[in-house]
C-alpha cells in the first residue's frame, strides 16, 4: 500500500468539471473543416468517425514497469500523453481499493498536453507516495479522455471494472494503460 504523508490526501478533491478546455487538436480541426466544406458543396458526404479521439497514455514508475518496492520507498510516476487530454490517476492498493491520485486539487482539471513528461506526485502537489502495508501487487491506472472527467462515476467505485463501466455509461470514450508493482516488507527480499 502507498501512503500519502501529507496535509492533502488524493482523492479529497474532486474534479472540477466546471472549467472545461475544449483544446482544438489537429484532428478535430480537420474535421471541422471537412464539415463547413461539405456544407458548401452540394451533393457531398462525408463519413463520421467511428472511433472516437482518444490519446494513448503511458504510465510508468521512476525505475520501469513491474518494480520491486519496499517499505519506507518513495516512489514517482512518470506520464506521457500522444495527443492533449484530460488524465485520471487511480491507484488500487493490494487489497484492490481505488484511490485518486490526480487530479488532487479542486483547481486542477487534470489537463496535460501531449509531449510533456509529468512525473507525479509534482512539487506542487504537495503529498508523498511511500510504500507501506499491506503488502503485495498493486497497480497505477491511468486514464486519458478529450473531455473532463466527471465526478460522480469517480465516487465509491469498488474496483477498475465498475470505474470502466460507469466511464463508458457517462459516454466517455478515453484510453487506459497501467503499471505494477510489488510491495514488500522492509525486512524481505
Amino acid at each position: 500500500m502507498l501512503k500519502f504523508p501529507s496535509r492533502q490526501q488524493p482523492g479529497g478533491e474532486q474534479v472540477n468539471n466546471t472549467n472545461k478546455r475544449n483544446k482544438p487538436t489537429r484532428q478535430r480541426w480537420l474535421a471541422n473543416l471537412l464539415g463547413l466544406v461539405a456544407l458548401y458543396l452540394p451533393g457531398s458526404v462525408i463519413a463520421a468517425e467511428t472511433a472516437p479521439e482518444t490519446a494513448a497514455v503511458h504510465v510508468t514508475t521512476h525505475l520501469g514497469d513491474k518494480q520491486h518496492f519496499r517499505e519506507g520507498d518513495e516512489i514517482s510516476l512518470l506520464l506521457s500523453l500522444d495527443h492533449d487530454a484530460y488524465v485520471l490517476l487511480i491507484y488500487q492498493d493490494a487489497s484492490g481499493n481505488l484511490t485518486k491520485l490526480f487530479p488532487v486539487k479542486k483547481n486542477d482539471d487534470g489537463w496535460m498536453q501531449a509531449g510533456d513528461f509529468m512525473t507525479f506526485p509534482r512539487h506542487t502537489d504537495g503529498l508523498r507516495l511511500v510504500v507501506s502495508p499491506p503488502f503485495g501487487e498493486e497497480k497505477i491506472w491511468a486514464f486519458a479522455a478529450a473531455d473532463a472527467f466527471p465526478t460522480k462515476p469517480l465516487l465509491n467505485t469498488p474496483d477498475i471494472k465498475s470505474l470502466r463501466s460507469r466511464l463508458q455509461r457517462a459516454d466517455i470514450p478515453y484510453s487506459e494503460a497501467h503499471t505494477q508493482l510489488q510491495t514488500h516488507a522492509a525486512d524481505q527480499h
